[in-house]
């Protein structure tokens, strides 16, 4: 981002804090002097030129990063950088300025002692946090200049502070001859003085290849050098040499120190920078660094192309969530063990965070070779991973992207290659190129995202009913509450088509909680004016249920629209059982104590949760629609007539989805008495449709029913 373009975007930056809006005044004006970054969620999204040059990064390597990439593993106050700068985080967005300090890192690896300060403000209506960073280097502040006292010491105390000094000291003449040594040149490289004085630092090899010329040494000067010492173990060294003319001779002064703890310690910083310390892997940063030196390297060569291959490992929540985040941090070890393993001959592997890894192609003749290549990696999921004794299965879904063809800037490679990914998820082959219909479909998913931000907010969400009925008897006893979105554009949407993008965005909790308050208050309606034994089902998503307040806001939804929990019908769908077994089991529990009633929706579609439906308190199953319609079928009879028999088996209700036409009707009542669902009884319709053309038509409501409304 360039300047003018952090400058636009920080004029659109707002404050309600009195303080905060003069501070931002001050700072368009002096925005240059301060390093400064604007953060949104835990990412930054734009930072000016002072912050840049503070981090010694570039834009592109800056942006998309957290503050945690800048960070040592652990805190000078031996915090973890992730938690606590978590936690600081989520205080400053609640709308409290904080400072605090903090240790940063450099992309070069220099530690920065940082005062970090947190405001929270606005960016175009959205949450972000502005950040200043302070340097606490005490040296950058201004002294008074006085003089150092030395020339007022005795010639004496000189040579003593000088003889004692824990640098390395020892001076030649002209021709480079020693003529004096300190006890730290003896201590260091070995020697006494006697061996040492008189010689020239040649004659005891006290270099190693040294590439000065002989000029160099003719004049002032200071390096890094590699010295000996006398058992010939060699060690890196800061020399400084001084060119001293007194009593009509030249002599030479030379101090060095000893730097390999500092070298080491340099290393390890940059390890911690350049690396991923569960797995060992180069990070995001080093991966930029891998890819443009591939994306160098293959200009050379435009007969071949090379591929990042983005890949995310399918089923690593419910470990998690499961058997907890040491459990998942194994795994994640052996996912980069097995690849590094198979791989690393023909690509470089890097861990982004999280479960997610990406693998670097360098050189490939065609898409054909890149395809195989990712058909290797999926085989290298079919075997479990194994923690004590204990077997975890895991998939992957691969994105690419192709470069130079597709791009020659690694982020947005990247971008394209975890669009890509994304895209994979729903492939058969869970392998996906990047192309431009993916790139279009990603766009589309952007502007819903956008979209369904602001739909609940515009009261876009409506409720549709649909007829639950007897087979036998085609009598309604029941209705199903379906979530509509009508678009702003006036594109109106099914459930399943932007359910996902509701917890994407977060929202899924207060829209459902929004869906099942409109049904009970549209049942209790209905309860007066019509059939008081009506049932209401309300589909609850697996968010939901496991969110800590999902039993308090049904009994208080109850309580306030004064619906019976009779009434009420939870629909849950089958993956919602395995996710986290234990606690969706207890909330169903309490839900059966409260005398609601539990519906799993689109059985059989997954067939996943089967061995669990004895155990758990299930008054009904839903079975999936796709089961009518193999009716043409025995195989399809037979599998719908088995769903049947379990469920009357297990002394539980059926209801079958999807029934379109009066043949499918009379088979399912030839195999059962149940209840059926579908258009054959009734397409989904709002609330006064349904209840003057279904309702009233079945003799349930009063002659004043379109009073109501």
């Amino acid at each position: 981002m360039s300047v003018l373009m952090w400058s636009k975007l920080y004029s659109r930056v707002t404050a309600t804090d009195p303080t905060l809006v003069e501070q931002l005044k001050l700072w368009q004006n002096t925005a240059d002097t301060t390093a400064l970054a604007i953060i949104q969620g835990q990412h930054f999204v734009a930072a000016n030129s002072s912050a840049l040059n503070y981090f010694e990064s570039q834009e592109q390597n800056f942006l998309h990063a957290t503050p945690f990439d800048f960070s040592p593993r652990i805190q000078s106050s031996g915090k973890s950088s992730v938690e606590y700068g978590q936690q600081m985080l989520k205080k400053a967005i609640k709308g409290e300025p904080i400072s605090f300090s903090w240790l940063h890192m450099s992309q070069q690896g220099k530690e920065l002692p940082t005062v970090l300060s947190l405001y929270p403000a606005q960016l175009d209506d959205e949450p972000v946090l502005l950040v200043s960073f302070q340097p606490m280097d005490r040296r950058k502040r201004n002294r008074v200049s006085i003089g150092n006292g030395f020339e007022t010491l005795p010639k004496e105390l000189m040579s003593i502070t000088l003889e004692d000094s824990a640098e390395a000291v020892y001076i030649t003449d002209e021709n480079f001859r020693i003529l004096a040594v300190n006890k730290a040149m003896c201590r260091i490289c070995g020697y006494s003085a006697d061996n040492l004085l008189g010689k020239t630092p040649a004659d005891i090899k006290l270099e190693l290849n040294n590439s000065r010329s002989p000029s160099t040494y003719r004049r002032s000067w200071q390096g890094e050098v590699w010295k000996a010492r006398s058992d010939g173990s060699t060690f890196p060294a800061w020399q400084s040499c001084r060119r001293i003319y007194a009593d009509e001779q030249v002599f030479y002064v030379n101090l060095f120190s000893d730097i390999s703890e500092k070298k080491a310690l340099e290393a390890k910083l940059t390890q911690q920078a350049m690396y991923d310390k569960l797995t060992g892997l180069p990070n995001r940063f080093n991966l930029i660094k891998i890819l443009n030196g591939a994306i160098a390297n293959i200009k050379h060569s435009p007969e071949l192309m090379g591929a990042l291959m983005f890949l995310d490992l399918n089923g690593f929540k419910n470990i998690n969530d499961s058997f907890g985040h040491a459990t998942g941090d194994k795994v994640l070890q052996l996912v980069a063990a097995r690849l590094e393993t198979c791989c690393i001959e023909n690509a470089e592997i890097a861990r982004l965070g999280g479960d997610e890894f990406t693998l670097v192609l360098p050189r490939c003749q065609n898409k054909q070779e890149i395809e195989a290549f990712s058909e290797l990696v999926l085989s290298l999921f079919e075997a479990p991973f194994e923690i004590n004794g204990q077997k975890f299965y895991l998939g992957t879904s691969i994105g690419i992207s192709l470069f130079p063809q597709q791009s020659d800037e690694p982020n947005q490679l990247l971008s394209m290659a975890d669009t890509a990914m994304y895209s994979a998820k729903n492939s058969p082959s869970h392998i996906r190129f990047y192309n431009a219909k993916i790139r279009q479909a990603a766009e589309k998913k952007l502007h819903m995202l956008n979209d369904l931000r602001h739909a609940q907010s515009l009261r876009q969400f409506s409720l549709v009913y649909q007829s639950v009925v007897e087979l036998d008897s085609n009598q309604t006893v029941g209705v199903e509450a379906l979530l509509r979105w009508q678009r702003s554009n006036g594109e109106m949407l099914k459930a399943h088509d932007f359910l996902p993008l509701l917890e994407e965005t977060d929202s899924m909790i207060s829209v459902g909680q929004w869906a099942l308050e409109q049904a009970c208050m549209q049942m209790v309606e209905w309860h007066k004016s019509c059939n008081p034994q009506l049932k209401i089902s309300v589909n609850i998503s697996g968010s939901q249920l496991e969110h800590p307040d999902f039993i308090h806001m049904v009994q208080d939804t109850l309580e306030r629209t004064g619906l019976a929990a009779e009434a009420l019908i939870i629909e849950i769908t089958e993956s919602a059982l395995i996710r986290r077994p234990a606690l969706i089991s207890k909330v169903l529990s309490q839900l059966k104590t409260m005398g609601i009633n539990i519906a799993i929706d689109d059985f059989g579609s997954g067939l996943s949760s089967l061995s669990k439906l004895a155990s758990l308190p299930i008054d009904t199953l839903k079975i999936d629609r796709g089961f009518v319609q193999q009716f043409d079928s025995q195989q399809g009879k037979s599998l719908c007539q088995a769903m049947i028999q379990l469920a009357q088996t297990l002394k539980i209700d059926f209801i079958v989805e999807g029934i379109e036409n009066q043949h499918q009707r009379d088979t399912l009542l030839s195999m059962g008495k149940g209840k059926g669902q579908g258009f054959y009884f009734g397409k989904p319709t709002s609330a006064q449709r349904f209840a003057t053309e279904v309702l009233s038509h079945a003799n349930y409501c009063e002659a004043k029913l379109e009073s109501i409304y």
